[in-house]
């Protein structure tokens, strides 16, 4: 009458494949640099998890890691943007592009902070939906400051 059932694992094994949205990928968190994650907190301060953070170097816009993965999931990027060769999200734009991907990420319910280079922002002294200023110079067009 009693059925004898025999006992098996209904856990799931992990695969460490790169997700994606769409169709860009995402290299799996566990394995982002241990270096460029401690440099992006140093650079992003405290920050909670409704703080996205946007980087300014001149004519380039950043945004890196979590930040990267999040405005992925939220904004229309150019797939020439996404960048993931050093083995980390990297989200590379026009800086003209940050007011309406500010706009996007604010209507979602993120606060948006902004870093500039301390060279660009001596330029752009007067605009108040600048934040916190930090000296990225090192960066250049289409490289990463992490």
């Amino acid at each position: 009458m009693g059925r004898s059932f025999k006992a098996r694992s209904m856990r799931r094994t992990a695969h460490c494949t790169p997700a994606t949205i769409g169709f860009l990928p995402i290299p799996d968190p566990r394995t982002w640099p241990a270096g460029v994650r401690e440099r992006f907190c140093e650079l992003r301060g405290d920050c909670g998890p409704l703080d996205v953070s946007i980087f300014v170097s001149g004519p380039v816009a950043s945004m890196y890691l979590q930040d990267a993965v999040t405005a992925l999931g939220i904004l229309a990027v150019d797939p020439s943007d996404w960048r993931t060769e050093d083995g980390y999200p990297a989200l590379q734009f026009d800086s003209e592009k940050i007011g309406e991907y500010s706009q996007r990420l604010t209507a979602c319910g993120y606060a948006v902070r902004i870093f500039e280079s301390a060279e660009h922002s001596e330029r752009s002294a007067g605009s108040a939906a600048r934040a916190v200023i930090i000296n990225i110079a090192s960066a250049r067009r289409r490289r990463n400051i992490l």
